[in-house]
């Protein structure tokens, strides 16, 4: 028979059973599209159907959420019934265009031009000079570093040139690290959410300076007229963050 974990004991001599735990992410998505300057944005406040939240340097539109946005029972707390224990924190970044700047229900996304969505190693330089992460459980922060400081371990790796007519000089592509789970920068400790205990994910941009996502090395996104070497103020990032460690939502 095989020996199975049923218990985890805090250095305090604070102890987690394992019941109706599963290997299951939770995940929250927000939107910045260049030029932004917004200083905070707060992730896992809604659930499918609530808002996503949308940054830019004009009036926002926002989208409604949907399955690719979050998985959140509650809005910003954790379900009587659920607990979760935290490993790791795994941001997910997608490059995509908005037809209407500012309106993020009018988005041209998926692969309206070359490479999308795949992010280019600009817009990951961007967000990690910028960017702060944090993770607050309970009004306390267990978890604060550099945007670029979480690596997600999967996706695309690498660069390539996808030059096509009117576009000579291509595009590169970026990955927060490489896309292996080795890779990620797992907690010591893992962080406990209890049930009906609030927690959330904040981005800051603590200068609030512009995020400048659709910069000259984005050439290949043309809505706005531009071709290689021009900035597209329609361009903006799609971040999907995601909590990665042990869930127990019971199935009864």
């Amino acid at each position: 028979m095989l020996n199975t974990i049923t218990k985890l004991r805090y250095p305090d001599g604070t102890e987690v059973a394992f019941e109706d735990w599963t290997d299951q992410p939770l995940y929250s998505t927000c939107e910045i599209e260049h030029g932004a300057t917004r200083n905070e944005i707060n992730l896992f406040q809604y659930t499918v159907g609530g808002t996503v939240p949308g940054a830019s340097a004009v009036a926002v539109t926002q989208r409604t959420a949907d399955e690719r946005d979050t998985n959140m029972s509650q809005a910003g707390t954790m379900a009587s019934t659920e607990e979760f224990l935290v490993y790791a924190i795994k941001p997910e970044v997608f490059t995509l265009e908005n037809s209407t700047r500012g309106n993020f229900t009018s988005s041209l996304a998926p692969q309206n031009a070359t490479g999308e969505p795949i992010p280019s190693p600009v817009q990951y330089g961007v967000l990690n000079e910028a960017l702060i992460l944090i993770l607050e459980i309970s009004m306390k922060r267990y978890a604060q570093a550099g945007f670029g400081y979480f690596n997600t371990g999967f996706g695309p790796f690498g660069s390539a040139n996808s030059g096509v007519s009117g576009d000579a000089a291509g595009k590169t592509y970026g990955a927060a690290g490489l896309p292996s789970q080795e890779a990620v920068r797992s907690f010591v400790i893992p962080q406990h959410m209890g049930g009906q205990e609030k927690f959330r994910v904040q981005l800051l941009n603590p200068t609030g300076q512009a995020l400048n996502v659709g910069n000259a090395e984005q050439g290949a996104q043309t809505v706005s007229g531009g071709g290689a070497g021009s900035t597209n103020p329609n361009v903006f990032v799609r971040i999907r963050v995601l909590l990665d460690g042990l869930h127990k939502r019971p199935v009864s």
